[in-house]
């Protein structure tokens, strides 16, 4: 036996080994049954230690690619007995086709297709009249004929970061005709052919269904021997109506579609695809696709497409002179796409968008690690159904989505510019002390209003609460107390912090469009409006109003510095690139953003006002305490223009557990036109039902660690009669030493 029969037999039995085909490509109907694989079960892995990159596992498998992938193969030549065992494919290379060609018999001629003039509208018309036969366009050819077509690969699949999918594939089902070979039949015959089983297929589903006669005569000339699919994809209900019905010049054809198990769960942040081309069309030619194959538009689908798309696999057809097929081989086998291994966590994702529904109609939550940025959950309020994608969104169902006043297809969590309001007063206070402006001593009066200029500036509370050093400053977040100290400050000083901690620039996420909010300095007031960062315009950025805007994972990078201490992790959304055979093919290390490089004793402050606002009996985010740890916070509740009109925001960022921060969250709430909301009463509990739901879960399944509270020390009294709950009633009108050691897996930023 020759070496070119030796390799032949070989992709002979890999190919016989595919039992279930993708699609039937025998002359008439079938009714055979397809099975329908099952998304494979991906075990989580148990992670311990957040500095640790967990290993996903295999999210495809030979045996899914075998009940997917390539048609049985038939032989057309047996001479011999003797069949060489497979070869089995262990890396990459060895099945990508384009680097690594396979051998090939080569065909007695090449399979060209003579010209075909363009169909006229009045092309049934003139058939007719001329008594025309409408013959497949390879009926002109005298011998036998190949053509090597390609198979798409499936892509790749989006797993959270114990190898839950997020994106993965499924086979979908569309409604096909299968043309007989008509030796005599007319243009009339076949369209009439073509409309009595469409009509058929409508009647079943109620459908509107259609293929246009220029369509039907298309196919029939130059691609009779392949399935016309004229069908949306079949919901499973449907598949088995259709299976239950059959009838002969109709099958079911199957490819392969992408699937989102959790339908709009973390939309924003896997994004969708689309089709690269439309369904081919004319002229059969060699190497096409058997179906078109697709895209990332959005999100992780589209930043990492290059990873996901997989490589073709190849097929060989053999077809006798009057295009009848007898035979089909194997040549190679599709390569599935890479898997992305995420940094979210499906289970905290889930509780985050269950509390942004259960307290908002529209908003944001982030939950990131404070040592390696790791984002656990990027929740943003609406979502959508990421499957109404597949194959295609319609355009009523696409126009209905970006006239939604709600906006679903906004990523509120890192493109939403918002004023932080008093959740950046963290950032003044620490710029305050840094600057030598304040100390843990300094007392300063919180009067109900003061003047700056022409212009009255008042606090939320309407009577004034005395002497606040800097931690009583943020545990009732007084507002004349950071207009006085933050012009002392200077906008400069405020602008220098505010950029340490990563605000005005995008953190870096590896997701399109992201916001680099504003932080306003001196040259650019100069250069954009012409006027200074002085007075009033650094009073209003005191307490994060007027230029200053932010997104809401801007405010959990903030937080997590404060959390960690020394450094500003930048946030990480993705953790690994992992091929079919879980090698790690790229590693995206934790990094660091800025170094803080402040003081310790200063920082310390800072976290005890942070405590003191959740759990002192003054503090103005009683409302988000938790059973099971100490967490400490800030509240913010700002003005915003939406539309023309003021609405409010609230805000509630923060740490947890208070003692050794491992979580830094950030939550914003959008108000409704004449709703009054704070951070208080809106944010704070929607965060406090978020970490009692997640640490009641590490309870029950014994990973709730052993966490001593922090006592809260603070001696701050309340003005008698004083309200507790933070007003917005008179806001401005404009706008640990024990983290050390963790920060060895940080690589500097580039």
């Amino acid at each position: 036996m020759t070496f070119k029969e030796v390799i032949s037999h070989i992709f002979l039995l890999v190919a016989w080994l595919f039992s279930s085909l993708v699609y039937a490509i025998e002359d008439g109907p079938t009714n055979e049954e397809k099975p329908v694989p099952k998304a494979i079960a991906v075990s989580k892995v148990e992670v311990k230690d957040p500095t640790k990159i967990p290993r996903a596992l295999p999210v495809q498998n030979n045996e899914a690619i075998d009940e997917l992938a390539i048609p049985k193969a038939i032989p057309i030549k047996e001479d011999s007995d003797e069949v060489s065992e497979p070869i089995e494919n262990k890396s990459e290379e060895t099945n990508n086709i384009e680097d690594n060609p396979v051998e090939e018999k080569e065909p007695p001629k090449k399979f060209e297709l003579p010209p075909l003039p363009p169909i006229q509208d009045n092309i049934l018309k003139e058939l007719e009249k001329e008594n025309q036969d409408v013959r497949a366009a390879w009926e002109t050819q005298t011998e036998a004929r190949t053509l090597t077509l390609k198979v798409p690969a499936p892509r790749g699949q989006i797993t959270d970061r114990n190898g839950d999918p997020l994106a993965q594939n499924k086979l979908g089902y569309f409604v096909a005709l299968k043309f007989p070979h008509f030796k005599e039949s007319k243009a009339l015959e076949i369209i009439n052919y073509a409309k009595e089983r469409i009509t058929y297929i409508k009647d079943i589903y109620d459908s509107d269904w259609s293929l246009s006669d220029e369509r039907i005569i298309d196919h029939y000339k130059n691609r009779r021997w392949l399935p016309l699919p004229f069908s949306p994809m079949l919901s499973e209900e449907q598949v088995e109506t259709f299976k239950s019905q059959p009838k002969a010049g109709l099958e079911l054809f199957p490819t392969y579609q992408r699937f989102y198990p959790g339908e709009g769960l973390a939309c924003h942040v896997v994004g969708y695809v689309g089709k690269k081309a439309k369904a081919p069309s004319g002229a059969v030619v060699p190497g096409e696709l058997l179906w078109p194959i697709t895209e990332g538009r959005e999100g992780l689908e589209k930043t990492f497409d290059d990873r996901l798309q997989g490589s073709p696999g190849k097929i060989n057809y053999l077809f006798d002179p009057n295009g009848v097929k007898l035979a089909e081989e194997v040549i190679a086998r599709p390569v599935p796409g890479k898997n992305v291994i995420t940094s979210i966590d499906i289970e905290m994702q889930t509780l985050a968008e269950k509390v942004l529904s259960d307290h908002t109609e529209r908003g944001a939550f982030v939950v990131m690690d404070c040592i390696t940025g790791d984002v656990y959950a990027l929740a943003s309020r609406p979502t959508y159904d990421i499957n109404v994608w597949i194959p295609a969104i319609t355009n009523n169902k696409f126009k209905e989505l970006q006239e939604d006043p709600d906006l679903p297809l906004f990523p509120r969590a890192f493109r939403g510019q918002y004023p932080p309001a008093s959740a950046f007063k963290i950032s003044v206070a620490l710029a305050a002390l840094e600057n030598g402006t304040v100390d843990q001593n300094t007392l300063i009066d919180c009067p109900r209003s003061i003047q700056i200029g022409d212009k009255i500036f008042r606090n939320w509370s309407k009577k004034p609460e005395g002497n606040l050093n800097v931690m009583n400053a943020i545990m009732r977040s007084c507002n004349t107390w950071f207009y006085v100290v933050g012009r002392e400050t200077g906008g400069e000083n405020i602008a220098s912090m505010a950029h340490r901690f990563g605000f005005g620039e995008k953190t870096g996420l590896p997701l399109s469009a992201e916001e680099d909010g504003f932080i306003p300095t001196n040259s650019v007031l100069q250069e954009k409006y012409g006027h200074s960062f002085t007075g009033g315009y650094v009073a209003h950025a005191s307490i994060g109003q007027g230029y200053v805007l932010s997104t809401p994972i801007q405010v959990a990078q903030m937080m997590a510095g404060v959390g960690n201490g020394y450094i500003v992790p930048k946030p990480r959304l993705v953790l690994q690139v992992q091929d079919l055979n879980n090698n790690v093919t790229e590693n995206f290390f934790p990094e660091e953003k800025n170094v803080l490089n402040v003081s310790q004793e200063n920082l310390s402050l800072i976290r005890q006002g942070m405590v003191d606002v959740v759990n002192a009996s003054s503090g103005t985010a009683m409302r988000a305490r938790n059973e099971y740890v100490t967490m400490s916070g800030k509240t913010g509740t700002g003005q915003w223009v939406q539309n023309g009109e003021k609405l409010l925001i609230s805000w509630f960022a923060g740490c947890v557990p208070a003692e050794n921060p491992r979580f830094a969250f950030a939550a914003i709430c959008e108000g409704n036109p004449g709703q009054e909301i704070t951070g208080s009463n809106k944010s704070a509990p929607m965060v406090g039902e978020f970490f009692n739901s997640l640490y009641e879960l590490k309870k029950e399944r014994g990973e709730l660690e052993d966490y001593s509270k922090t006592a809260v020390a603070s001696t701050f009294k309340l003005p008698d009669d004083q309200d507790n709950e933070q007003s917005v009633d008179e806001l401005p009108s404009e706008g640990s030493n024990t983290l050390r050691r963790l920060l060895n897996p940080f690589r500097k930023k580039r």
